[in-house]
């Protein structure tokens, strides 16, 4: 009776031993899946509206535009954010937006861009 309990005791340590080593094996010749494409945070000037005084800023992560006016109480810098502001005119297409406070959904009450286009901070894999 001795035996048959320390049969079924090796047994059952045995096939647990075997199933652990199954499934930890059948889960490490899965690959998985690719990681996804890093995400572009930039935003750009998509163009330039010097009649109505708007801009259409592109947001580079998801694609998506929106268009947002200027009035004489908005400040413009172009380049260094110590700098002094700038007109509208010195606005490009092209032009990288640093930062920017929205006065609402459709005026922009500040903006500051850069004169550069650098590569996005993370750029996809070759």
């Amino acid at each position: 009776m001795k035996s048959a309990r320390l049969f079924f005791a090796v047994a059952t340590l045995a096939m647990a031993f075997l199933l652990t080593f199954a499934v930890t094996t059948a889960n490490a010749s899965h690959k998985s899946a690719p990681p996804p494409p890093p995400v572009d945070p930039r935003i750009l000037i998509d163009s330039v509206d010097a009649s109505s005084k708007t801009v259409v800023l592109k947001y580079m992560r998801d694609g998506t535009s929106h268009t947002y006016a200027f009035d004489d109480l908005s400040v413009i810098k172009v380049g260094d954010a110590s700098s002094d502001p700038t007109t509208f005119d010195q606005i490009k297409v092209g032009m990288q937006v640093r930062d920017y406070v929205e006065r609402d959904s459709h005026t922009l009450d500040s903006i500051i861009v850069s004169t550069a286009d650098p590569a996005p901070t993370n750029p996809p894999p070759q």
